[in-house]
């Protein structure tokens, strides 16, 4: 038992020394000139769909043109000052008004945070209320995202309040966490579409599974049972019962397993991916004929954004560079498979 926390209490050091490292390499001049100005911002916007809503909306139109239905989330989170909530506010119903005139298969996802949720939660759900509201007479589904545990109760109780006004709005839930089976037979009861993920934030082992294995575990036992209840389950709002969230290959194979031993059609799950990860994956699914929805990140907050990510869980840095070269290898195989017989032999 002593060794083992030991283990642990040094692995958190190492954590916590790759976390300010990166936070601390953001902040340094030359490195946020190279990613904002240089060459290194082609690197950024793979990830992000730009700073302005035209980008956003821009993204939109490029995705929907391959078949894929859209989540557009406007970036900013952790807002000390409802000024901020307010102007958030602002942008996601200038959005919806946008979107409205939209003829691509989008939502859009919203942070408790970015709404002021840790400032005045009632401030917070007045100001999700009239977006979510405004989303519904528009007949768009929002998706409210979960944020580090710190964040779950409040986010869920955030769900409860808004659900009993309107159906339009889902709810993500983390895998790694342990308490996530029960939160999911809640939302389950109360007919909501879930977003399954594995869960993107640096947790302590008493809250969350430290191994992956253990996460990867949980996520196939939660998938059997949303898509099971998907199956039994007509959806009650706008969002489809089950959205699957990962860019794993296996969990995904695992998924289609079930897809197809339960019947499921597209109206009841669709698979999620974030926007520039894994866009061979992205490609296959939607050539295959499933229901695919990208993840598309906007807004001048792109900068602080992506660093977060990259320190809340310093392997999300590894993840992206090997996303980008998993999908550079499979196009390479593709391309080679694809060449006639006497181009490759010469």
């Amino acid at each position: 038992m002593r060794v083992a926390a030991i283990d642990e209490d040094c692995r958190g050091v190492e954590e916590e020394a790759v976390r300010s490292l990166v936070l601390a390499m953001a902040r340094e001049p030359h490195i946020q000139a190279f990613l904002i100005e240089g060459p290194g911002r082609a690197f950024a916007r793979r990830f992000v769909a730009g700073e302005t809503l035209e980008d956003g909306i821009a993204a939109t139109d490029s995705l929907s043109r391959r078949s894929a239905r859209v989540s557009l989330d406007y970036l900013g989170e952790a807002v000390h000052d409802l000024r901020e909530a307010e102007a958030a506010r602002s942008v996601y119903e200038e959005t919806i008004d946008r979107l409205r005139l939209s003829d691509a298969q989008v939502t859009v996802s919203l942070k408790p945070s970015q709404f002021g949720v840790d400032v005045d939660r009632n401030a917070a759900l007045t100001f999700l209320l009239d977006v979510v509201g405004r989303a519904a007479k528009a007949d768009l589904g929002v998706r409210l995202d979960m944020e580090d545990s710190s964040h779950t109760d409040v986010t869920l109780w955030l769900w409860r309040k808004l659900r009993r006004e309107f159906t339009n709005v889902g709810l993500v839930l983390q895998a790694d966490l342990y308490r996530t089976p029960a939160d999911l037979e809640e939302v389950l009861a109360e007919g909501s579409s879930v977003r399954l993920c594995k869960g993107a934030y640096l947790e302590s082992s008493s809250v969350a599974y430290p191994h992956k294995a253990n996460v990867d575990a949980a996520y196939g036992r939660l998938l059997e049972r949303l898509l099971t209840h998907a199956a039994a389950q007509a959806p009650t709002g706008v969002l489809p019962t089950a959205a699957i969230a990962t860019h794993d290959g296996r969990l995904i194979n695992r998924a289609i397993e079930l897809i197809h031993q339960l019947g499921l059609t597209g109206e009841r799950y669709e698979f999620q991916m974030l926007y520039g990860v894994r866009r061979d994956l992205q490609d296959n699914l939607l050539g295959r004929g499933y229901p695919l929805r990208i993840y598309t990140p906007w807004g001048p907050a792109w900068y602080p954004y992506l660093t977060r990510r990259l320190a809340e869980r310093p392997a999300n840095l590894t993840f992206m560079a090997g996303s980008i070269l998993s999908e550079i290898l499979a196009r390479r195989t593709s391309r080679s498979n694809a060449r006639p017989v006497s181009a490759a032999r010469r």
